[in-house]
């Protein structure tokens, strides 16, 4: 509204002006129920310049309001997603707390393994289960050594790389210490 208020006070003041520099030119102004004899271009100068300025001010005062209420309509919108945007953020459970390693001491979810969440009936109620990576575990054999000492071989061949992998939970087989039964 300033910059609008700047421009039609500009805008007067040019007409204004130019209604001053030529106020010596006289006419006659006829309506059809009167009319002004002897009119100065300035006195004329400066009732268009009042007309606009007026006009003006009440199309800014307009489009002001028209701003305004469209601001107001979205700030309700925005109020009333961001109540739906909580209520969505409430139904969803909070993550799981992460729990120490009792061989390691190190908390779950480190850099070298892969944590499995498992959620029970409530949630309240979480577990983790950290299941850590083999290590892979280089081992030099006596001809690997006497190959890369002699340069027989590519580098690659004179290593051999072992990984021990953890046997599967066999959790509930074989549980009393008794070899399992076969059916034939």
């Amino acid at each position: 509204m300033r910059n609008a208020l700047i421009v039609l006070v500009i805008v007067a003041l040019v007409l204004v002006v130019l209604g001053a520099l030529n106020h010596t030119v006289l006419f006659d102004i006829d309506f059809l129920a009167v009319t002004w004899t002897a009119v100065s271009l300035f006195w004329v100068a400066v009732a268009v310049a009042a007309v606009i300025l007026v006009a003006g001010l009440g199309a800014a005062v307009l489009a002001r309001s028209s701003a305004v209420s469209a601001q107001r309509k979205l700030e309700v919108e925005l109020q009333s997603t961001y109540q739906r945007l909580r209520a969505a953020e409430a139904k969803i459970p909070e993550p799981a707390v992460p729990v120490r390693d009792a061989k390691s001491g190190a908390a779950a979810g480190a850099a070298s393994a892969d944590a499995a969440v498992t959620t029970a009936a409530e949630p309240e109620h979480t577990a983790v289960t950290v299941v850590e990576k083999p290590e892979a575990q280089t081992a030099v054999t006596p001809q690997a050594a006497e190959a890369a000492e002699t340069g027989d071989s590519p580098a690659e061949q004179t290593a051999v790389t072992v990984v021990e992998v953890p046997p599967a939970s066999t959790a509930g087989v074989g549980d009393t210490g008794e070899a399992p039964l076969s059916v034939s």
